[in-house]
């Protein structure tokens, strides 16, 4: 190795640029950043020499006994001058190009130009050492390349994100669309709220002026939004600030040690406020709806905990996802292909990366956040996978231009209109607020129909396009980069899943007892009247219930078998997965 570096060297620098110090190379420092890799080879080399310093001394006493006892034999010089000359001139001109191609690694504008650049050098580095016949020749070649190979990471990237490797055309369809439905929700609230106050305000002038007729010192007031603020307060934090604040911060996760610790602190306020809110409501609006039994109060309060930490989780996973994204995506698309059919899923995946399906999964909350019903839930998460190929397949105009027409038409067609008219019924009172915003503390005592209801459409959304996707998505990322993390980081991955598991298990569990009562009572008499639409409900039904618990054990078996394999990787129809596949 040391003598391929000096004839890099000589190449590069001329023989009046090398020292010779004690029989060893040297050379100056303001050389060292010439030739890629070179310091980083020059250091590790003399790493080495202190290392082998202790032994130097035997071995050279060795080799002079060992002269003196053998016959001297006189032959050719070691190495001819002319050749030496000749395969100077091969090795500057290596290192000239090299160098032309690193530099033009670092004047880069795109990731795209560093990485084509940096292949060039090293297939210029490596066809030397195919086209080299001698083997000094051919030894530096390969030193070259490899030194190329590991000065990737050193190289200066430019990522294709400010501070992460996420593609664009998974930000930019996933950031469009929440940015449409949070304009469409507040389009639609304010004309209302404003036609609510001036009809209000005229019934007040009319009341008011009755109530002093017969009151004259008695003055009422009444408000346009009789909801409690506080609850108000907790649902625009928890569906709105929160997910964009953690979203953002988790961008500044690393693959080893997870999100940073200001991603943390920030979730801890919103926990902090999110349920100072809830204990002010059930201290006043919510008083009289609450749960009779402490035991169960107490219980449901611990479940609207973990759905809120729930909720922080999957968009602090977005980030971390991003951070090991290049490392990860290669073998999380091998594992496709080693499924059956999986592989029919490869190109679409690929264009997006593991980090742009974890962000179009996370995205899964927008359907929550309109208290759309579980049977249209899919077709509208079908609607918008199709939305983000077309914008990764034929680029942002195109994609824009579908997703804003498909926008207008829900808006403009009755399909729009009756699902907002569904989400109104969700937040018009303070009961159905805390129920929005994950608090089940209180009871739906007045119509067992709406409770059911709200079990088998509402929950089913939350638990199939919300948990499981996110559940399987986050297994698979742990198994996939559990050697590249740390103690910690690998701590906080298994109490996101943990922690996901006890939240859908009691969702699959509301929804199976009110399934199995609902067909006890309901089902035969809409098999004999082949009633349609009791029968598409029954059977929506029954594939969230067994679909879901089917699932959750999928994904537990996947955590577990990740101490059991040896690679960490474990598939339902391969088994462990092989370290060396």
């Amino acid at each position: 190795m040391r003598l391929g570096l000096g004839l890099l060297l000589l190449g590069h620098l001329g023989f009046e640029g090398l020292l010779l110090v004690r029989g060893e190379v040297r050379f100056p420092s303001q050389t060292l950043g010439k030739v890629p890799g070179l310091r980083q080879l020059a250091d590790r080399d003399a790493a080495e020499g202190q290392k082998a310093s202790a032994t130097s001394a035997e071995e050279a006493e060795d080799s002079v006994k060992a002269e003196a006892e053998e016959p001297v034999e006189e032959g050719r010089p070691a190495v001819d001058a002319s050749d030496l000359l000749e395969k100077v001139h091969d090795l500057q001109e290596l290192a000239d190009r090299v160098a032309a191609q690193s530099q033009k690694v670092a004047d880069a504008n795109t990731a795209d130009e560093a990485k084509e650049f940096l292949e060039d050098a090293k297939a210029e580095a490596g066809a030397s050492s195919e086209e080299a016949e001698d083997p000094q020749r051919k030894a530096m070649a390969e030193v070259v390349t490899r030194r190329l190979a590991e000065g990737t990471a050193s190289q200066k990237e430019i990522p294709e994100m400010a501070v992460t490797k996420m593609p664009w055309n998974a930000i930019c369809p996933c950031a469009t669309m929440v940015l449409l439905i949070y304009i469409y929700l507040a389009v639609d609230i304010l004309p209302t709220a404003l036609t609510d106050y001036e009809r209000l305000k005229e019934q007040d002038e009319e009341e008011q002026e009755e109530e002093e007729e017969e009151l004259p010192r008695r003055v009422q007031r009444r408000e346009v939004d009789r909801r409690d603020p506080a609850l108000v307060l907790a649902a625009v934090l928890y569906w709105v600030v929160m997910p964009i604040a953690l979203v953002s911060l988790g961008f500044g996760a690393t693959c080893e040690e997870g999100p940073p610790n200001l991603a943390y602190i920030t979730y801890g306020v919103f926990f902090a406020v999110h349920f100072v809110c809830i204990f002010r409501a059930m201290l006043g609006s919510l008083r009289k709806d609450l749960h009779d039994s402490t035991p169960k109060l107490i219980f449901m309060l611990g479940l609207a905990a973990l759905e809120h930490f729930d909720m922080a989780s999957d968009a602090l996973f977005t980030g971390t996802s991003a951070a090991c994204s290049d490392e990860i995506t290669s073998l999380w698309l091998q594992s496709w292909h080693d499924g059956p059919g999986g592989g029919l899923m490869v190109p679409m995946l690929s264009k997006l990366g593991f980090s742009g399906v974890a962000l179009f999964i996370t995205n899964a909350y927008l359907p929550q956040l309109l208290s759309v019903f579980a049977p249209f839930a899919p077709f509208g998460a079908l609607v918008f996978v199709l939305l983000v190929l077309l914008w990764a397949a034929f680029g942002w105009l195109v994609g824009l231009a579908a997703m804003l027409s498909v926008y207008v038409f829900l808006i403009c067609s009755p399909l729009g209109e009756w699902q907002m008219f569904v989400f109104h019924q969700q937040v018009d009172s303070d009961l159905h607020l805390a129920l929005y915003v994950g608090a089940e503390v209180v009871e739906l005592r007045q119509d067992a129909v709406l409770t059911e209801r709200r079990v088998l459409l509402i929950l089913g959304t939350k638990l199939v396009l919300e948990n499981l996707l996110q559940l399987w998505l986050q297994s698979s990322y742990l198994s996939l980069s559990f050697d590249r993390m740390d103690t910690f980081a690998r701590c906080q991955a298994m109490a996101s899943i943990g922690v996901g598991l006890l939240v859908a298990g009691y969702k699959g569990i509301q929804i199976s007892a009110v399934v199995v009562a609902a067909i006890a009572r309901l089902g035969g008499s809409v098999v004999r009247e082949c009633d349609i639409t009791g029968l598409i409900l029954g059977a929506v039904a029954v594939f969230m219930m067994l679909g879901g618990f089917g699932g959750l054990a999928w994904v537990a078996a996947k955590v577990v078998f990740i101490f059991q394999c040896d690679s960490h990787v474990w598939n339902l129809s391969t088994g462990c997965v092989s370290p060396q596949t």
